[in-house]
């Protein structure tokens, strides 16, 4: 009889109501809050691992634990929030019930279940973008890795460049989908504003689009591709990434330089990267002091000597070159394989070359400074 009245009364107790919702809505909506709270990793790691099971067939099975990583944190945001609406959706006649003013529009208020409707679903438009954009990542993920595999440059310096605009394409989607379904912006009236200042804006950002159509120039002509070595004014170094905007350079001492591709299109491009052999120029400035025979002793000796540096080539090229008021320029051009021999570094190689040419020199020689430049 007594577990009898406490069920009546526990019935009667659920059906008591607060601000138009009976108290059966309240602890559904703490019940799935709790139960979100405790299930969400669960839940989330249970779906990133469905679906690198299915992925299965189109990817390698060393890739799924990566798809699993790179997905995990995504799903668990798109389940939060799935889960939390459905918990705010036990309490409607409540959240109907509480108004919200707003200031200076044609509709006086509006009900705090507007307002959660809306941003829940700005929340899941955010949260589900980030997913496609990561799955998107995977994808040129794999094509990368592939192409490194193969060795396809091409594919190699598009891939990155795909990458970028397929993201750009979701998170501009993303952004009407926002503008459309939670401000009620009137999609086809705002892309056709946007299409009337879109001549303004594409002058305010004239150098950003000469890049974009720079970087499309340079992935259809080719003069270069990722790891590519080459030289671009007072630029050299390895073409690391061809971006929408500007090019990254890795120069040789490990600095890295970012070129507007722009510029690359519009100057002089020296592709080193086919070439064999690399010249390296070094100018030395010799005082007056030596006759004829000294001075074809000392380019003999360099000639002879120079070679037997590891790895310089034969093939030394020496030139009377300027006779100044004080000193004479000896110009002296040594030859280098390209690429050097593993572990060999072009500047441990420049430097210990240099020093044995001034070495050489010195020995019959004194060297002095280059002529202060007049003014003209």
């Amino acid at each position: 009889m007594g577990l009898f009245v406490l069920a009546i009364d526990f019935e009667s107790l659920c059906n008591t109501t607060f601000y138009g919702e009976p108290l059966e809505s309240y602890l559904k909506c703490v019940g799935i809050i709790i139960l979100t709270l405790l299930l969400q990793k669960w839940v989330a790691a249970r779906v990133s691992r469905l679906s690198s099971s299915l992925s299965t067939h189109f990817i390698y099975d060393k890739h799924k634990q990566t798809l699993k990583e790179m997905l995990y944190m995504p799903t668990q945001r798109v389940v939060q929030i799935v889960l939390y609406y459905l918990a705010s959706n036990q309490l409607t006649d409540v959240l109907e019930r509480i108004v919200v003013y707003r200031v200076k529009a044609k509709h006086p208020t509006v009900t705090l279940g507007d307002v959660t409707d809306k941003t829940f679903l700005f929340l899941f438009i955010i949260f589900f973008c980030h997913f496609v954009a990561k799955f998107a990542d995977f994808i040129f993920y794999i094509r990368f890795n592939k192409a490194q595999e193969e060795k396809n440059n091409n594919q190699l310096q598009l891939i990155p460049l795909l990458r970028e605009i397929t993201k750009l394409s979701a998170w501009t989607l993303a952004v009407f989908w926002i503008l459309g379904s939670v401000f009620s912006v009137n999609i086809p009236a705002l892309i056709t504003g946007l299409g009337i200042g879109g001549i303004a804006i594409a002058l305010a950002s004239k150098e950003t689009v000469e890049n974009i159509f720079a970087a499309f120039t340079l992935l259809s002509d080719k003069p270069f591709q990722t790891n590519d070595v080459i030289k671009a004014g007072d630029t050299e170094g390895t073409v690391e990434r061809i971006g929408f905007r500007s090019t990254r350079i890795r120069n040789f001492d490990g600095s890295c330089t970012i070129v507007p591709n722009q510029k690359l299109v519009g100057q002089n491009v020296t592709n080193l990267s086919t070439r064999e052999r690399r010249g390296i120029k070094l100018i030395a400035n010799i005082r007056y002091g030596i006759d004829a025979p000294t001075l074809s002793l000392i380019t003999t000796t360099l000639q002879t000597e120079l070679p037997q540096l590891a790895p310089v080539k034969e093939g030394i090229d020496i030139t009377l070159e300027t006779l100044d008021k004080e000193t004479m320029q000896l110009i002296v051009v040594y030859l280098l394989p390209h690429p050097l021999p593993e572990g060999m570094k072009l500047l441990e190689v420049k430097h210990a070359t240099n020093s044995k040419i001034f070495e050489i020199i010195s020995r019959h020689a004194q060297l002095g400074t280059p002529p202060a430049a007049s003014a003209g």
